[in-house]
């Protein structure tokens, strides 16, 4: 029975380490989130829509229709601030931000907190926004 309890122990202590490994992003990859959340930060404050395209994922730039890029032409951020930043379970990068939004026709600037999730892409090996664009239109 022990030699069982051990046996199963050494297998698990070899696997577990294996899956938190497939879970996780690369060290390396980590380091280069900086440079890309940056990227990002300064798209979202001085470029437009065509800009932040770029870091969208697949599925995101997929779900991104003509109304809410009409939504979006309305709107200029002001002001980008992280807020927060978390490792999910699953890989991905949680960052809390708090996006300064003004409203072009009526110059009215409000404060938009948003949680944007971050997945590492292998194939583009990069840092993709896997959550898509930002809803500044939160229903209350």
């Amino acid at each position: 029975m022990n030699r069982r309890l051990w046996g199963l122990a050494i297998v698990l202590a070899g696997i577990l380490p294996l899956l938190a490994m497939a879970a996780n992003p690369p060290r390396k990859a980590m380091r280069s989130f900086d440079q890309v959340h940056l990227a990002w930060a300064n798209a979202m404050r001085w470029g437009e829509l065509e800009e932040r395209e770029p870091f969208l994922s697949a599925q995101a730039l997929a779900g991104l229709d003509d109304f809410q890029r009409s939504r979006w032409a309305q709107v200029s951020i002001s002001g980008y601030r992280e807020r927060a930043r978390a490792l999910q379970p699953d890989g991905r990068l949680r960052v809390r931000a708090e996006l300064s939004v003004v409203n072009v026709h009526t110059l009215a600037e409000r404060s938009v907190v948003v949680d944007e999730y971050w997945a590492w892409s292998p194939e583009d090996r990069s840092w993709k926004l896997a959550s898509g664009l930002p809803d500044l239109w939160p229903e209350p």
